[in-house]
């Protein structure tokens, strides 16, 4: 989903640079695939962030969210148009959001492993009393703790 929404922004930004007709409809081709790609990730990722019972919710928000530059892009593109006399600075506009976006993406894995793993250091000092460091990582099922170490 990270790499269809940088992909997407960058997209964007390459149709002013098309010469012709030909580069505008491959460019559009893959925004049609990066599109698809992440309408069609969006669902599990909300299940896997807010579980399944705010999952609906999640992406309900989402898509409202979506339909305001959704439908202020159309005016904004306009008064570009006035300002500048062409198109291009509001394609270039366009592209920076789905990238900004990409990277703030990126970033929503990392910090949610690291509150899960301070949840779990939380909640395993008051059950561990001994502070033995476990070399290999977390201990797998069934292994003794003295096999661990080695």
């Amino acid at each position: 989903q990270v790499a269809s929404f940088m992909l997407f922004g960058i997209l964007c930004m390459m149709i002013p640079q098309c010469q012709g007709f030909e580069g505008v409809i491959v460019i559009c081709l893959f925004l049609g695939l990066c599109d698809g790609f992440f309408t069609t990730i969006m669902a599990p990722i909300a299940f896997e962030l807010v579980g399944p019972m705010q999952a609906s919710q999640a992406i309900g928000y989402l898509m409202g969210l979506m339909a305001v530059p959704m439908t202020a892009g159309t005016p904004i593109a306009g008064y570009l148009n006035d300002y500048f006399g062409n198109y291009d600075a509001a394609f270039y506009f366009a592209g920076v959001s789905p990238i900004v976006g990409g990277l703030v993406l990126s970033v929503v894995p990392l910090v949610h492993q690291r509150m899960l793993q301070k949840q779990r250091l939380d909640s395993g000092k008051d059950k561990m009393l001994v502070s033995e460091a476990v070399v290999n990582g977390e201990l797998l099922p069934g292994c003794p703790a003295s096999e661990a170490h080695m």
